[in-house]
């Protein structure tokens, strides 16, 4: 079920493995180890992608095989839940190091490169990548932000309003998997971006339009269970998700 491969990342990074967790290959890397990694991503001249995925990304791809591969060609893929983490615990010697959140990577983005290279904020309803924008520039004052965008449009004008300000970072937040297929289809028409993430939630976090789990919840990773609890109305779902994938890991 789980296995994992080693290979060796420069700068610093002496030896970084991937760790195989349900078909999906994660990097085992912190948060300080992932911003060497986009340093040296932004310092070149290819465009990359980073995902982000949690338990839902990988039930998702057990049905869907053009997902599976996407996540599987990303440059870097980091575990946003504690469900990737807690699989990779069954079946393999190495385990993953712990997650790097959607919320917790576009805030050492910004505080990393937010002075050097210009952000892109396109996802999320109306109105929501722009509180987002306007939150993180409160906090990082010299941050570049050259637009946002809502998730709402079709994906020539969210093409060509990207590349009217040319930015290098893009925040894309479709939710899984459309964030995931529309960085894969169009990060080739976007000549200016040099990393592309996919961050779900994250801008309704970071605007304040959804609260997060209190800090200790979120050190215990039982984010999922907090929401199970704050969103009512996503209960049962959130529960059948919960289910699916301890059925993934011990079967």
């Amino acid at each position: 079920m789980l296995g994992h491969h080693e290979n060796k990342f420069s700068h610093g990074l002496a030896r970084n493995y991937k760790i195989l967790v349900l078909g999906i290959r994660f990097d085992n890397l912190n948060l300080e180890q992932t911003l060497l990694k986009i340093k040296e991503f932004l310092s070149g001249g290819s465009r990359h992608y980073v995902v982000l995925p949690y338990s839902s990304f990988l039930i998702e791809s057990r049905k869907d095989e053009e997902f599976r591969q996407i996540l599987n060609r990303a440059d870097l893929c980091l575990a946003d839940g504690i469900g990737p983490v807690i699989a990779s615990r069954f079946g393999s010697e190495e385990k993953l190091r712990g997650r790097v959140t959607g919320v917790e990577l576009i805030r050492a983005l910004f505080e990393k490169f937010g002075t050097e290279r210009s952000f892109f904020l396109f996802g999320a309803k109306a109105g929501v990548a722009q509180e987002a924008a306007d939150r993180l520039l409160l906090k990082y004052p010299d941050g570049k932000i050259a637009g946002t965008l809502n998730g709402y449009v079709n994906d020539q004008e969210a093409i060509d309003a990207i590349n009217n300000v040319k930015p290098e970072i893009l925040l894309v937040a479709l939710g899984m998997p459309k964030q995931e297929k529309w960085i894969a289809n169009n990060l080739k028409k976007l000549p200016s971006v040099r990393l592309a993430v996919g961050v779900g939630g994250a801008f309704d976090f970071i605007s304040g339009r959804v609260k997060r789990a209190p800090k200790f919840i979120q050190k215990m990773g039982l984010e999922w269970a907090w929401r199970m609890f704050a969103q009512p109305k996503k209960f049962f779902y959130n529960l059948k998700t919960v289910v699916i994938f301890l059925k993934l890991i011990f079967t």
